[in-house]
């Protein structure tokens, strides 16, 4: 395997082959890591959710004396499950999407496509991902809360926005890099689509 540049420009580091894909195969072990933690926190989020409005619904019905401030509660905590299994859904490739035209194409066509997807999609993650900081700052420079019987940050459900982002932007990052560097990228839990086609 003969020497070819780094797939980052600015670097201009002189690598082989398999050192590319040694550090891209590191970068994106670790990766795998943050994503799969976040997809459990969001879980976790999910199951703690429904047992507060669980508790709430009983004891409005049995006791007449309800939680206080369960809605918002699950509103504040609800983009938390929403945006973090992000990123560990497009790792797996278990996002939804349409491929009328690229499953139709040469493989070199196909990885042009890969390239273009990826890196609008860095692009566009990387806007959402500053934009919502300047959000989730604002809101937590001013302590915002939500409106509610009780004091509850809102500034806790604008950082999951950013934070979702930032990894999904990194994931989008690296299966860029792995689109221009020429290595393949492995999926360690394959999605069977097939159960899902009716």
């Amino acid at each position: 395997m003969g020497d070819r540049l780094s797939p980052c420009p600015l670097l201009r580091i002189r690598m082989n082959s398999e050192e590319i894909d040694m550090v891209l195969r590191k970068i994106d072990r670790v990766m795998k890591k943050v994503e799969k933690a976040l997809s459990v926190l969001s879980w976790i989020v999910a199951l703690l959710i429904s047992l507060l409005i669980v508790i709430d619904v009983f004891l409005r019905f049995v006791f007449d004396h309800p939680l206080p401030a369960t809605w918002e509660i699950s509103e504040v905590f609800m983009p938390l499950i929403v945006f973090l299994p992000f990123a560990h859904t497009l790792a797996i490739d278990a996002h939804v999407r349409v491929s009328l035209v690229k499953d139709r194409v040469s493989p070199k066509t196909r990885a042009a496509f890969e390239i273009f997807a990826n890196a609008i999609s860095f692009v566009m993650c990387a806007m959402i991902t500053y934009w919502s900081w300047l959000r989730f700052w604002e809101s937590f420079k001013i302590n915002e809360e939500i409106l509610a019987a009780i004091k509850i940050p809102w500034w806790i459900g604008k950082g999951a926005m950013p934070l979702a982002f930032g990894i999904f932007t990194i994931r989008f990052l690296i299966f860029l890099m792995f689109n221009l560097s020429g290595q393949k990228y492995t999926i360690e839990e394959p999605v069977d689509t097939q159960k899902y086609v009716t």
